[in-house]
């Protein structure tokens, strides 16, 4: 541990001491703000407002006192964020906003004295800035002021700043800063979760595509690999950003949602970190993808095909199709019996070609998105949702889009099939998420016949199952690079 620190003489050098005087000159910026009348704070939320002061100070210490390496990185960015946010909303009380922009400034200088002002440090960073701005925008804690008011900061309790039906869990015990032009919601706990995702999402992103283009570059091509990188990088994206839009909930029912992202995200890492880059596979993963029982899958495949039939009778003759549930759920079933009839086929007659060439596999791609996805559009639900023959016309359509998704996957390589499961489970995760947003941010009903109560639920109940398949997918593709260097795998397995 004493590795971390550095010596005495570090405090005294030039460059501890600016990084001190930074910290000084955020204390007395604090200060002279609130002194002056300019902050004004709330009696109820003394304890916060101090704890982010502390909390800010505490950082900036940490930076100056540990060797450059992952905690000092951590803290660096960290604390830039920080005095970035509160220069910005100190504007126009320039006679203290000074104090925060020298600390920021500061800040960024002992920053890059650590890192350098290389690429990849400056890409680390404004990554990481971004990820986490982003988070903050989408799940509301910002927005304009439209009828700004000249009275100075105010700093009051976030239960000031929420509508009817109280505190969402993740912001209780947070304030809320309405400057001038802009109304900021926090609390400790939303921003320790959106500054983790933030850092581990960026970290991801530098894990993944080094990994992918180092080892599926020989094998597979650099355009190829590069599409494996986007997408990879794509599904850790929609799996970090969902904890914040559902953190705009007023329920403690969402809480292990939000902590199933974070958790994937980590794992991603961590299996990233301590496996994959070490050429390590995990058996878990080798046992699921390629399928090595070859009986057990054709079984379980041929009793989900044969069940789906009288599923979806047993449900119209219930007149189940009026719930939104059922509805959804037998168009993505059916969208998946038709992927396994496609495999069954191919495995009973492997020497059946459906296509050639990348532009007959995207053309199909699209075709079975849109006999599928058509189904959810607001005037066809009404009609499927209110006629057995049009449910049934629904069923037969989506069953179409997944045989012709199977002929895809069927014919694709090893690798254009880990291209193609991501991508499958992608968009499944985009549709929820869409979904969840328009239904919380907007209360805005897609189908009337169903409500926004159903709509909520149902996309939760979607991201619930679409998340783990995407991780899964996404690790099962990095999984099959593991151990490989110059020469590619190029399965023709299910």
């Amino acid at each position: 541990m004493s590795g971390e620190f550095h010596p005495l003489s570090r405090f005294l050098s030039r460059s501890g001491l600016l990084q001190a005087a930074g910290i000084i000159s955020f204390l007395f910026g604090t200060w002279a703000a609130y002194a002056s009348g300019t902050v004004i704070v709330d009696y109820n939320v003394y304890l916060q407002f101090y704890g982010m002061i502390l909390l800010a100070t505490t950082l900036g210490l940490i930076f100056l006192v540990t060797r450059p390496g992952g905690i000092n990185f951590t803290t660096g960015v960290l604390i830039i964020v920080f005095y970035s946010f509160l220069f910005i909303l100190s504007i126009p009380y320039f006679r203290i906003s000074i104090f925060f922009l020298l600390s920021l400034l500061i800040m960024l200088k002992s920053f890059l004295s650590n890192y350098g002002a290389g690429t990849r440090s400056l890409v680390k960073l404004a990554g990481i800035e971004l990820a986490l701005v982003s988070m903050i925008l989408i799940s509301g804690l910002i927005r304009f002021n439209y009828v700004p008011q000249g009275i100075g900061l105010l700093v009051a309790s976030i239960a000031d700043d929420v509508k009817t039906g109280g505190t969402p869990p993740v912001f209780l015990g947070g304030v809320v800063f309405f400057t001038r032009y802009l109304v900021f919601s926090v609390s400790i706990q939303s921003l320790a979760m959106f500054s983790l995702l933030s850092i581990l999402l960026v970290q991801n992103y530098f894990l993944i595509i080094g990994y992918v283009r180092g080892r599926a570059k020989a094998a597979i091509g650099g355009q190829l690999s590069g599409a494996l990188s986007a997408l990879s990088c794509q599904c850790e994206s929609i799996t970090a950003v969902f904890p914040s839009i559902i953190s705009l909930v007023l329920s403690a029912a969402v809480i292990p949602l939000i902590l199933e992202s974070i958790i994937l995200v980590f794992l991603t890492n961590y299996l990233l970190r301590l496996k994959f880059m070490k050429g390590v596979s995990v058996g878990f993963f080798d046992r699921i993808w390629p399928v090595k029982n070859k009986r057990g899958f054709l079984l379980g495949s041929s009793l989900l095909v044969l069940v789906m039939p009288m599923i979806e009778t047993y449900g119209v003759y219930l007149h189940l199709e009026i719930s939104l549930y059922f509805y959804g759920g037998i168009n993505f079933l059916m969208l998946f019996s038709g992927i396994l009839i496609s495999l069954l086929i191919s495995e009973f007659f492997p020497e059946l070609s459906f296509f050639s060439g990348k532009y007959g596999a995207t053309a199909l791609v699209l075709v079975s998105s849109i006999l599928m996805f058509m189904w959810f559009y607001p005037s066809l639900v009404t009609l499927a949702s209110g006629s057995g023959t049009y449910f049934a016309l629904m069923s037969i359509s989506s069953f179409s889009g997944g045989v012709i998704s199977g002929i895809v996957y069927s014919g694709l390589s090893g690798d254009g099939k880990k291209l193609f499961l991501e991508f499958l489970s992608m968009m499944l995760a985009m549709f929820a998420i869409i979904i969840f947003y328009v239904s919380i941010l907007f209360s805005y009903p897609i189908w009337n016949n169903f409500g926004l109560p159903q709509q909520t639920l149902f996309s939760l109940i979607m991201w619930t199952f679409a998340l783990p398949f995407m991780w899964l997918t996404t690790n099962l593709v990095l999984n099959g690079y593991a151990g490989h260097t110059e020469a590619g795998n190029h399965e023709t397995s299910v």
